[in-house]
């Protein structure tokens, strides 16, 4: 069964959400999804943020950005009131998520392998990333942990095998029901990243993507409906 993932919870303007919020996530979770994928940044105090930019702007209002990476936790938060944490995060869902916790920086690795190592989520995770070098020291901070290599376009099988995970992220544009079902019999899971057309969606779930993620956690439920998907994948 594949796992529906709402992309950083949903990004549905009507519901009036920030992205990657508490709020948005309780939502996915509402509309049926088995999971999150969320982005995670390193503040400037050492504190695993959960945004998808460098810069966090003002929530209301123009003129006033912080680079996360220079910022404190407290000042992020004058900005952004509802900026979560990766601790909160796993503390809220970490017994009824399956999490795709996304380093969006190298420098975010070693605290995020720290607090997964002291709260691992319960139903499943990935971590992934775009960046060989997160992949490297995440792996090197914990060996155990599950990594994901993110991918813009599509890469062999001898390319990726250099990277030494378990988990491939194609991008939905480049990806095909055949590069699915060749990862799969080269040994690799597979989740598909943004999926917002349910043509694609059924094909994807049905080349063997384990994961889909979703902008609408709402028509990836309904175009993927079912009731066990939770129980076989805890």
């Amino acid at each position: 069964m594949t796992l529906r993932l709402g992309h950083r919870g949903h990004r549905l303007a009507a519901y009036g959400e920030r992205e990657n919020t508490l709020a948005a996530f309780d939502r996915a979770l509402a509309a049926g999804c088995e999971g999150l994928e969320l982005d995670l940044r390193l503040s400037g105090d050492g504190r695993v943020v959960i945004h998808h930019d460098a810069e966090m702007k003002l929530d209301a209002g123009r003129g006033q950005a912080a680079e996360i990476a220079h910022s404190s936790l407290r000042a992020l938060r004058r900005l952004h009131p509802g900026l979560a944490t990766l601790e909160q995060v796993l503390e809220r869902y970490g017994e009824r998520a399956w999490l795709d916790l996304e380093v969006k920086e190298a420098a975010a690795a070693e605290a995020t392998a720290d607090a997964l190592r002291r709260h691992p989520p319960r139903r499943g995770f990935v971590v992934s990333s775009f960046s060989p070098e997160a992949l490297a020291r995440l792996r090197a901070a914990a060996p155990e942990l599950p990594l994901c290599l993110n991918l813009r376009r599509p890469a062999s099988p001898r390319r990726l095998r250099r990277f030494d995970v378990p988990w491939i992220a194609p991008q939905q544009a480049s990806c095909t029901a055949w590069y699915i079902r060749r990862l799969r019999r080269a040994g690799w899971h597979v989740l598909v990243w943004t999926v917002n057309r349910p043509a694609r969606m059924r094909r994807f779930a049905r080349a063997g993507a384990e994961a889909i993620v979703s902008d609408d956690p709402y028509l990836l439920v309904q175009t993927l409906p079912r009731s066990r998907t939770a129980e076989q994948t805890a």
